[in-house]
């Protein structure tokens, strides 16, 4: 019983960033719920961010770039396919070493700092990573969220939204279909569901009273240390 509070309490607060910086609901929640609950990770965690990335397109819809998404739904179905044909053959210890070691792919895309110019080919590259990285591990929005990260805040919510509402339910299909998900998957979500919305009723309130900069920092700090606690701490 434990555990499922820890786990319920960890679901609001990422949910409850993603909300207020964009991301952050793989990135902060996927380390900690796999040492919990790990049958939570990917396929459920896919589907709790296909929620509360729905819910941001739908509120930020007036910013989406219909364009650039265009180009990221393309690179992101690439990397999900990819993924699919990889999650195919990784038994247990291989998807921890593949969990860890994206997770500190992220991080570091996230803490370089660079801003790359927001083309087709910078966009497609970005697209096909985050395509690979969530559907593995549920966690790829730096890629994109560093593509982006000159962007206004809403604009910034607004395309990384729509294109995880894509890329998220394209990559539970996938899992779906090659057997590496299945309805047990779709009833751990649906157990989720609340804490989920909470998450996302909480970010109202604190949606302007939050230093954004730090917050980023931390999650990709937290990312890092449970990336490297995967790789070379046996569960």
């Amino acid at each position: 019983m434990p555990d499922i509070v820890l786990v319920y309490c960890i679901l609001i607060i990422g949910a409850c960033l993603q909300c207020v910086i964009g991301f952050g609901l793989g990135l902060l929640c996927v380390p900690f719920l796999y040492w919990l609950l790990p049958e939570l990770v990917p396929a459920p965690m896919i589907l709790n961010a296909l929620l509360i990335t729905t819910l941001l397109a739908i509120k930020h819809r007036g910013e989406i770039d219909v364009k650039q998404t265009g180009y990221s739904i393309f690179g992101g179905v690439i990397g999900v396919l990819c993924a699919a044909a990889v999650m195919l053959y990784v038994d247990s210890e291989q998807y921890r070493l593949l969990l860890g070691g994206c997770l500190l792919l992220a991080a570091g895309l996230s803490l370089t700092g660079w801003t790359p110019k927001l083309t087709m080919l910078s966009n497609l590259i970005a697209s096909i990573l985050s395509g690979f990285i969530g559907t593995t591990t549920s966690a790829g929005g730096a890629p994109m969220g560093l593509l982006y990260q000159a962007q206004n805040r809403d604009k910034i919510k607004a395309n990384l939204s729509i294109f995880f509402v894509f890329i998220n339910l394209f990559g539970i299909l996938a899992l779906l279909v090659t057997g590496s998900a299945d309805f047990n998957d779709i009833l751990l979500f649906l157990k989720c569901l609340p804490a989920i919305i909470i998450g996302w009723g909480a970010s109202y309130f604190v949606n302007n009273s939050i230093n954004e900069k730090a917050t980023r920092r931390l999650i990709i700090l937290v990312a890092s240390f449970s990336g490297l606690a995967l790789i070379f701490i046996h569960h």
